[in-house]
């Protein structure tokens, strides 16, 4: 039996992704979207919806992030998906900001696939995202690792390293970062500085804080550094997010 025929086989008698949608609609803990190449949705699962904070899937279909997120967050998930659909190379676990309301400084693991017809034109995107929350978004496999996930969530203005966490773990620090590299798509260096720019984030839209006090607090010892890993990570300067928000 040649595997690949037989499923293509099966596949063909669908007349719909209903079945695959109930599954989704049953993950606790896992955002699943399905995009055009205009960015509009086709499909989204509960958990979705929620963070959308729309009560059902109809709500969302023909609408775009625009229509759900604040522009800087909506433009960063846009631009991310057009380089899939462009290149057709698709993204596993990148490290974003978390899809709600800004101030939250939560990250996601996402992995997004181009979505192509039977002519293997690409008409779209798909993937799924989870929560980075210390020791739930950490698969059991990985034992220890996740304590030091939690540990970098605890405390992200302290100076660590990649040899203090593996100590904590209990691997050389070569093996600690294989793995984490494996599970996050970045090394903890960029791990690190994505949890300290979403806490630079609520920040700015909840305290009056200077940029300078900020960018002590969260663990940057250079205004300027801070200044332009934040304009890089997020889109947009931070004055010009804190006025925005504010805006908004």
């Amino acid at each position: 039996m040649n595997p690949e025929k037989f499923r293509q086989d099966f596949l063909r008698q669908l007349d719909a992704v209903q079945p695959l949608q109930q599954l989704f609609d049953l993950l606790p803990d896992v955002t699943f979207f399905m995009k055009d190449r205009q960015g509009r949705f086709v499909m989204r699962n509960r958990h979705g919806c929620e963070y959308c904070r729309v009560g059902s899937e109809r709500e969302l279909i023909g609408k775009t992030d625009y229509d759900f997120h604040p522009k800087a967050r909506a433009d960063l998930y846009v631009k991310g998906d057009q380089k899939v659909m462009r290149t057709g190379v698709p993204v596993i676990n990148a490290i974003e900001p978390a899809p709600e309301e800004d101030g939250s400084d939560r990250l996601i693991i996402c992995s997004k696939v181009p979505v192509r017809n039977r002519q293997g034109r690409i008409i779209g995107i798909a993937g799924i995202h989870r929560e980075v929350e210390g020791f739930r978004a950490t698969p059991k496999s990985y034992g220890r690792l996740s304590e030091a996930v939690q540990h970098l969530h605890t405390h992200y203005a302290k100076p660590l390293t990649t040899r203090q966490l593996a100590s904590m773990v209990g691997v050389s620090s070569s093996q600690f970062a294989r793995r984490f590299h494996k599970l996050f798509n970045a090394t903890l260096r960029q791990y690190l500085l994505r949890i300290r720019i979403r806490a630079a984030g609520r920040l700015l839209t909840q305290s009056d804080k200077s940029i300078t006090e900020i960018a002590v607090e969260i663990g940057f010892y250079d205004h300027a550094h801070f200044s332009r890993t934040f304009s890089r990570l997020m889109g947009i300067a931070p004055l010009a997010y804190r006025k925005q928000h504010q805006s908004d």
